[in-house]
């Protein structure tokens, strides 16, 4: 990729939840947004057409999954607040049997795993320009086509702009560089290509990078982060620089 400019927005909220794929009766929660999980966010700003059904779209209409893939877009997150998780109980009913008859249905009380004021950086780099400045626009003036939620419909994401900056591609050389955004486990070269620090929180998950249309997954990768949201110090290949912020790489 070679992504000359990058939006920059925050994304935030009072609670936030994205589900972990291997939990079932007590969800538990990544401690950032999946790239997955930002795509559908940006599709939501810009009104991307869901499928009427699945894996059927309305004629002409671009797949989320597909408009921000990997090989047309760029993500970084970068962590703000640094990561909280609370349990919160959270009362289910059956509806299995029928809807409109609440008063029979069963009711289960589920803990899920939640994030406690979640706030994070977003850098988002584009192919289509056209989407790019409309994006920008959008998000500048609040002007959100869906409002976008924090991984749960109840918890409805502050999306901020923060700038447009410029940015360029180095290759680096085979030394530890500061990297602040989370990190694809899967773009470290080396041996030993972490270099940990005592006094840091580090914790590594195994998150959905790419999905097609018929939302199945096509790419796992472990992403490594600080739960501070402090740099990670890490050999790559080659990173984003951008002036008077700091190195990024994309998911």
């Amino acid at each position: 990729m070679n992504y000359k400019e990058l939006l920059i927005f925050d994304i935030k909220g009072e609670y936030g939840h994205f589900r972990k794929y291997n939990t079932t009766t007590s969800p538990l929660t990544y401690s950032i947004p999946t790239r997955t999980a930002i795509a559908g966010m940006l599709g939501a700003i810009l009104g991307m057409e869901r499928e009427i059904c699945d894996g059927l779209y309305p004629e002409g209409a671009e797949p989320v999954q597909e408009f921000f893939s990997k090989e047309q877009s760029g993500v970084a997150v970068q962590i703000i607040n640094p990561v909280k998780k609370e349990n919160v109980g959270f009362n289910l009913i059956n509806t299995k049997g029928s809807f409109y008859d609440l008063t029979r249905a069963g009711r289960t009380q589920i803990e899920f795993e939640l994030l406690k004021d979640p706030h994070y950086r977003i850098y988002l780099a584009m192919d289509n320009q056209d989407k790019f400045e409309e994006l920008s626009e959008r998000i500048a003036n609040k002007k959100h086509h869906f409002t976008p939620y924090l991984g749960l419909a109840q918890f409805t994401a502050q999306i901020d702009f923060i700038q447009r900056a410029q940015a360029c591609e180095r290759v680096s050389d085979n030394e530890f560089t500061e990297i602040i955004t989370a990190v694809n486990m899967s773009k470290l070269v080396g041996e030993a290509p972490v270099e940990f620090q005592a006094e840091l929180f580090y914790s590594a998950n195994n998150m959905p990078i790419a999905m097609n249309r018929d939302r199945e997954i096509l790419e796992y990768s472990e992403v490594l982060i600080e739960k501070n949201g402090n740099p990670l110090h890490v050999r790559v290949s080659e990173y984003v620089l951008i002036d008077g912020i700091g190195n990024i790489l994309f998911l």
